[in-house]
């Protein structure tokens, strides 16, 4: 890996580790005084309550997974689809700079992720490096 490429991977960490810590604060939230409150929320716009617990999940695992960088690029696709789905009903029609934002940078930062990886400290680079190892001593 030459510097430019480790500057990039160094740059892609940081973004993996951040989104996914926001994303586990949002899960948690979703589940901390119980979930009936975020059911709620759903319903009253009009999204099946069950949907709660789905995206609830999504964040807090696939937050915790994403800091290890276990299963980045899948869960970068369910973050965008989430991301998507919150701006296009919670927060539709709300200006830009009046509490969107965040949602558009975390969407921004889950396609990055979908589209390029995460390759440096994660655990799904370890795991195919020893595969690998274990496929050249094989054969």
């Amino acid at each position: 890996m030459n510097m430019n490429n480790k500057s990039v991977e160094i740059g892609l960490l940081f973004s993996r580790i951040m989104i996914g810590l926001i994303f586990v604060l949002h899960g948690w939230s979703k589940f901390e005084g119980g979930i009936s409150g975020t059911v709620g929320f759903f319903e009253s716009i009009g999204i099946p309550g069950f949907l709660a617990s789905v995206v609830a999940i999504i964040e807090l695992v696939g937050g915790a997974a994403m800091i290890l960088g276990l299963g980045t690029r899948v869960f970068a696709a369910l973050f965008a689809i989430v991301m998507v789905g919150v701006l296009f009903t919670a927060k539709m029609g709300e200006p830009f700079l009046s509490g969107t934002e965040l949602d558009y940078l975390l969407l921004a930062g889950s396609l990055t992720l979908l589209f390029t990886g995460s390759r440096f400290l994660a655990v799904d680079y370890l795991i195919s490096r020893q595969g690998n190892s274990r496929q050249n001593v094989s054969a």
